[in-house]
């Protein structure tokens, strides 16, 4: 009987164990789905509306932005990459002129660092609410031209 218990504790608990290890690693993206940006709460009136869509790719996330500037003109750009810190290429126009952008996580944070020729432009935190419908991005540096950004943006999930 004493058999039978030590066997049962020890399989017990290495099922616990690999389920914990299991959703630590497949933790879910709360950036996942699609995005629009709540021009009223926004710190920013450059922008008369702009949907970001991420999206999972394998191990990846794709990115998918579309903005409608205030002067009206528009901008598509994204990128494909992991929350790893490695440097991924922008594609389309980007705001800011980066070309690069790498991608930190620390629990429902992520810290994107968006560069050009290798140097630093501006970081963008990007936090959810509790319930996960608003996600701001909260943008801070300068743009390839040296201009000051400084910009808090909130979207609502859709």
């Amino acid at each position: 009987m004493k058999r039978l218990f030590t066997v049962l504790s020890v399989s017990a608990l290495a099922l616990i164990v690999s389920s914990a290890i299991s959703a630590q690693s497949s933790q879910s993206d709360p950036r996942i789905g699609t995005w629009k940006l709540n021009v009223a709460k926004s710190k920013e009136n450059a922008r008369k509306s702009e949907t970001r869509t991420y999206t999972p790719s394998g191990d990846s996330v794709t990115v998918h932005i579309e903005i409608a500037n205030g002067d009206g003109s528009t901008q598509v750009y994204g990128y494909t990459g992991k929350s790893d810190g490695k440097d991924y290429p922008w594609t389309g126009t980007v705001p800011g002129g980066a070309e690069t952008v790498s991608v930190t996580r620390a629990g429902n944070t992520f810290t994107s660092e968006s560069k050009k020729a290798g140097k630093l432009l501006y970081t963008t935190t990007i936090t959810f609410s509790a319930d996960g419908k608003v996600m701001t991005l909260t943008t801070k540096g300068t743009d390839a031209d040296g201009k000051s950004i400084d910009a808090v943006r909130v979207y609502d999930k859709q």
